[in-house]
């Protein structure tokens, strides 16, 4: 691994870490990971969006 990172020393965005780790462990069973909304659709769409409103953008000053 190229990038890996070890942390030392403990500070106040570790706590916080540990926590989450903590929350998402304790509540991991309740949450049905299968319901939940696919990330890439919602990803996509903003994509597609944000290109349109790009284009839109660009043609509306080429007609000017």
């Amino acid at each position: 691994m190229k990038n890996k990172v070890i942390v030392k020393d403990k500070d106040e965005r570790s706590s916080h870490a540990n926590f989450i780790e903590n929350i998402i462990a304790k509540y991991a069973y309740e949450i049905d990971f299968d319901l939940l909304p696919d990330p890439d659709v919602y990803l996509q769409r903003r994509y597609i969006y944000e290109s349109y409103k790009a284009y839109m953008k660009f043609r509306n000053r080429e007609t000017k």
